[in-house]
């Protein structure tokens, strides 16, 4: 340990998978965490550099694995700042790490999107919170569940079209997409022997309709209840809808946007019911406007208005995404879910990381994991964030 610098978080309530440990410390050194347990138990390097927590809690980075943009920067219309604009404002917010989510719109804005996020991936940069990948939500959306993805960009999946989005299965991590269009099925296997998740959303099918491609290996639902057909009539029989096909199938996790405004607290603690806490996480579904203030904004090509805390379309007709951030979403599951703040966390952190498969270094407090750590109150607002055992963001007292 001689001549390296260590870095060591005390003072106090570390949040594991396992327990809570009260006045905790976790160690870190090259941006993983080498140990981690209870003061005057875990031996502390000298020299070091030292974190206060403050009787705070010492989290897991939160991980939103469903969020398009921030201050203006938007995915799908990426620039060359987009990912350090977005990282910069996440880190403030107690998030470590995100997928970035491009919403229906021309295929070249796609692989635009794409291009990017390899290029800046590949640099390894840490800029504010860690960019794990892309998600695609479109184009192989229904229509009648588009919600505000333009309806002009839809189109059903078929392999001369969508191909060319698989060859960036590098950063291509997630693809939200209807499972009862005719083709899905494919798409679906070929997404899943690329690596690539497969995840329904904007879904107007039954149960019948939709099986095939949940056999193939669909396997989690995009923003629960939202854009989702529920129960209807076949031919007099009531069958299931998307919501009810996704709820009973033991193969699907789910996603809340838990801003307070798209899902009520019942429906989001059904989904818990049935599937519990380490097969639902929070995510925000963020527009670009999230930080900025209310007023005319746009999401890719669609326009949107932001007031009283929410992001719609002109018309009123739907939702265009959130303006919420990941700590609120754990506020939200605590106060209105009345969920512990361990199983908040949980659905913040280590669940999406299993979801979207990362959970081997990022998610939790354990050695061997990358040092991605939020510092929250107990009234979760936070306090300092550090990414790669580097302090990102300290709150301004």
């Amino acid at each position: 340990m001689k001549g390296q610098k260590y870095l060591i978080i005390k003072n106090g309530t570390v949040i594991t998978p396992e327990r809570e440990i009260r006045d905790g410390v976790v160690i870190v050194h090259d941006g993983k965490i080498i140990d981690i347990g209870k003061q005057g138990v875990v031996e502390e390097p000298l020299n070091s550099e030292i974190v206060d927590a403050a009787n705070s809690y010492i989290s897991p980075g939160l991980i939103d694995i469903h969020v398009n943009g921030a201050m203006g920067a938007d995915v799908t219309k990426v620039k060359s700042d987009t990912f350090s604009t977005m990282g910069h404002f996440f880190a403030k917010h107690g998030t470590t790490s995100y997928l970035g989510t491009a919403i229906t719109s021309a295929d070249r804005d796609f692989i635009k999107v794409l291009a990017n996020a390899r290029d800046y991936m590949s640099c390894g940069k840490i800029d504010g919170a860690e960019l794990l990948g892309i998600h695609m939500e479109g184009p192989f959306l229904s229509h009648g569940q588009s919600g505000a993805h333009p309806r002009r960009f839809l189109s059903l999946p078929k392999p001369n079209h969508y191909r060319q989005f698989l060859e960036y299965n590098d950063v291509l991590k997630k693809m939200t997409l209807a499972p009862e269009l005719e083709g899905s099925a494919q798409l679906v296997k070929d997404l899943k022997n690329r690596g690539i998740i497969a995840a329904a959303g904007h879904t107007d099918g039954i149960y019948s309709e939709m099986i095939l491609a949940i056999n193939e290996g669909i396997s989690h639902g995009t923003h629960f209840f939202c854009n989702m057909s529920h129960f209807r009539r076949d031919q007099l029989k009531r069958v299931a809808g998307a919501v009810e096909t996704l709820l009973y199938d033991d193969r699907i996790s789910g996603e809340i946007i838990a801003d307070g405004w798209h899902v009520g607290p019942e429906l989001m603690n059904l989904l818990v019911k049935v599937k519990g806490v380490d097969q639902v996480c929070f995510v925000t579904d963020a527009m670009p406007a999230v930080g900025l203030p209310p007023g005319k904004h746009k999401i890719g090509d669609v326009d949107a208005i932001v007031e009283n805390g929410i992001a719609r379309l002109p018309d009123n007709s739907a939702y265009a995404g959130s303006v919420t951030t990941m700590e609120v979403c754990v506020r939200n599951g605590i106060n209105q879910m009345g969920l512990s703040m361990s199983d908040a966390l949980r659905m913040a952190s280590l669940t999406p990381a299993e979801i979207i498969g990362v959970n081997d270094r990022k998610g939790s407090l354990e050695k061997g994991k990358d040092a991605d750590i939020t510092i929250l109150d107990q009234d979760i607002n936070i306090e300092k964030t550090i990414i790669r055992g580097k302090v990102n963001y300290t709150k301004v007292s």
